[in-house]
């Protein structure tokens, strides 16, 4: 049980637990006709947060008493299908980040001031299932508010999502977008195809590049452990590919100062192998 110190919305709470530690309690409708000094069932709430100081207590509560509750409410539907979905845990900020988002971006169409997104074309092929997810809630928002939204808006909330999924930051989001594009534009080049975005093959390849790219930001190095005789034939029978996974390999070393192991390129080399087949 949690005891209520102070109501913030119908949904959000500072409350005491059973140790008489302050935290924030978050739940859909958790506050509904309560007030402080009364209790609310663990069962109900959704998310705590236990703040470091009074500060943060206070900074996080004037945030949420700041934000209208059914984008609080909206934010829990989505974070909740999110994980649903991608069987990911997603980072307690995105709690705070993406209602705070969802009515900013809400104020911004109002007044005419949508928010212009580069990286729409590259998330939507990239993280396909986030930015549907991005384009559902918005058809949510232009029902609800009767307002038009320009699809840049589902990528900014796709991205919040991609970034809660994989403990980054916006920026650092983008960055890992823009390399993995940047690896598909070569290897669509030395292929001399137009990759299909719609194959089992492209879903296959940017999976292992999303990975790929965590790794290098997180300079995960690990001991190759790739058997040499399957490396070989690998190396002679998909040579095209292979000198593909090199330049790669090279630009990887010279822009993150990672050297990627054997097994990292014989995957590589594989999965590009797959999409050469898959287009031809």
């Amino acid at each position: 049980m949690f005891l209520i110190k102070r109501v913030l919305n119908n949904n959000a709470v500072v409350a005491t637990d059973k140790h008489k530690q302050t935290l924030v309690a978050l739940g859909n409708g958790i506050a509904f006709h309560k007030k402080a000094g009364e209790v609310i069932g663990e069962e109900r709430v959704e998310k705590v947060f236990y703040p470091k100081n009074e500060k943060d207590t206070n900074s996080m509560s004037e945030m949420l008493a700041s934000i209208d509750p059914k984008y609080i409410e909206l934010s829990d539907q989505i974070i909740s299908e999110a994980i649903a979905s991608s069987g990911k845990k997603l980072s307690d900020d995105i709690y705070l980040s993406l209602p705070d988002h969802l009515q900013f971006a809400v104020e911004r169409i109002k007044k005419g001031m949508p928010i212009q997104n580069r990286l729409t074309i590259e998330t939507m092929q990239t993280y396909p299932d986030e930015f549907q997810l991005g384009k559902r809630v918005l058809y949510y928002l232009e029902k609800s508010e009767n307002l038009k939204f320009p699809e840049d808006e589902a990528t900014n909330i796709a991205m919040h999502l991609i970034t809660a999924e994989e403990g980054n930051s916006l920026e650092h989001t983008a960055g890992t977008i823009e390399l993995i594009n940047r690896l598909l534009d070569i290897i669509s080049e030395m292929l001399n195809i137009e990759i299909s975005s719609k194959s089992v093959a492209y879903y296959r390849l940017v999976t292992h590049l999303k990975f790929f790219a965590q790794r290098i930001s997180k300079k995960q190095i690990q001991e190759s452990s790739v058997d040499k005789e399957l490396y070989s034939m690998v190396v002679h029978r998909y040579h095209k590919e292979y000198l593909i996974s090199q330049r790669i390999t090279g630009i990887v070393m010279q822009k993150f100062d990672y050297k990627v192991p054997q097994d990292e390129i014989m995957y590589l080399t594989i999965h590009i192998h797959h999409i050469a087949v898959a287009d031809r």
